[in-house]
């Protein structure tokens, strides 16, 4: 499964106006052509939380991501309501309270630039809420590309038949046991001579968690069906051999029942952003969203203001159900004899600490893995997320 980073992609095709010329010279990745434009990505849903908001400028491909910072943001409804946005990050706006979209609400986004320069959406309403997840399920099989893993499939339905466009997006978490661990480390007392001392371990170094989330957003439609379902709708893949299958996994699946509007928004963005068509001769240009720019009609606005509900479904795996064969970690198992040997590398934390013993001389004899194998804080986070279950 490709996945994609949006903010990035929006970028890049507006570097592409025209035709990229014959296919017999080198391609160097350079700007044929750019256009400075400010790029919004709004989305708002029925889950009661802090609403976020992007806004960054596009960029060449010789330059760093660009945001812009300072601006005011704020969201209205035509119940007076007003939501206003701080920058919590450069480029990141949430909002100053939880507020969750409601339906027979009409939302407008509003944006002014610290130089002044205003933006707003059209008039958007709540999609409506009545398609469920069914079932989240994962099933050892092969991917297009013969590579055995782990498919992560989705059931959905809306008996009303009001639905009808869907996104996905997902957060996945797993957990990391090094696989070398042991509940005692090195100490350095003098590094010439070099003397250590074995102590306990002071913190939590065998069980780690690491959650990293989808980039993009996965659509589907139901409009050639008999009915609003969705069935078998492929996820994620994990490869057996990927470290997110190590022992313990989790998926939390959320499902986005979007306009038509919004659908087909996504799905021309992903299209553009497919490798195929971003090195193609012909590139389309431009891709029409919902803001524009209140002082300038022609100015070029990239981004979408959406409002979507969302509902979501987690599960949890283990590796052993799916296979016996333990997770093929590569470690070497190192015995050194004399504590010069590794001083330095226990001063930069390469090494830990498997066991220790001593010869006839009664010289301590180290055995030790490298950090990855000993200490799981090098892949991941040792606090135990609150949903977790063992």
């Amino acid at each position: 499964m490709i996945k994609k980073k949006k903010h990035i992609i929006i970028c890049i095709l507006i570097l592409l106006f025209f035709p990229i010329k014959g296919c017999i010279e080198e391609f160097s990745p350079g700007t044929l052509s750019f256009e400075d434009a400010i790029v919004i990505e709004a989305t708002i849903t029925n889950e009661l939380k802090q609403q976020k908001i992007l806004i960054s400028r596009t960029f060449t491909f010789e330059e760093d991501f660009k945001v812009e910072s300072d601006a005011r943001v704020e969201i209205t409804s035509n119940a007076n309501e007003t939501f206003l946005f701080f920058e919590s990050d450069p480029g990141v706006y949430l909002s100053s309270v939880p507020f969750r979209a409601e339906e027979n609400k009409i939302y407008t986004l509003s944006i002014t630039t610290l130089d002044n320069k205003k933006y707003i959406s059209k008039e958007v309403s709540l999609t409506q809420n009545t398609s469920e997840i069914e079932n989240v399920y994962a099933r050892r099989e092969l991917d297009t590309e013969g590579i055995e893993g782990i498919g992560i499939y989705l059931d959905s339905f809306d008996p009303s038949r009001k639905s009808n466009y869907y996104g996905y997006e997902y957060e996945e978490t797993y957990e990391i046991i090094a696989p070398f661990w042991a509940p005692e480390e090195i100490l350095i007392v003098s590094e010439n001579p070099a003397i250590f001392e074995v102590i306990a371990r002071n913190e939590e170094e065998q069980f780690c968690y690491k959650t990293t989330k989808s980039n993009g957003r996965l659509l589907t439609n139901t409009n050639q069906f008999s009915e609003d379902r969705v069935s078998e709708f492929l996820v994620n893949f994990i490869p057996l051999d990927n470290i997110e299958f190590n022992s313990r996994y989790s998926i939390k699946v959320k499902q986005f029942t979007q306009s038509q509007n919004t659908y087909e928004y996504i799905r021309v963005l992903n299209e553009f952003s497919s490798v195929e068509n971003l090195l193609s001769q012909v590139q389309a240009g431009f891709i029409n969203g919902n803001i524009f720019s209140i002082d300038d009609k022609d100015e070029l606005v990239v981004g979408f203001f959406e409002v979507s509900s969302v509902v979501t479904k987690r599960i949890f795996f283990n590796r052993e159900d799916f296979i016996t064969e333990p997770f093929p970690w590569v470690c070497e198992l190192m015995t050194e004899k004399y504590a010069e040997e590794i001083v330095s590398k226990i001063r930069i934390n390469a090494l830990k600490l498997f066991s220790v013993s001593a010869d006839e001389n009664n010289i301590p004899i180290y055995d030790v893995v490298p950090r990855v194998c000993g200490d799981c804080t090098r892949l991941g986070s040792n606090i135990r997320p609150d949903f977790w279950e063992d």
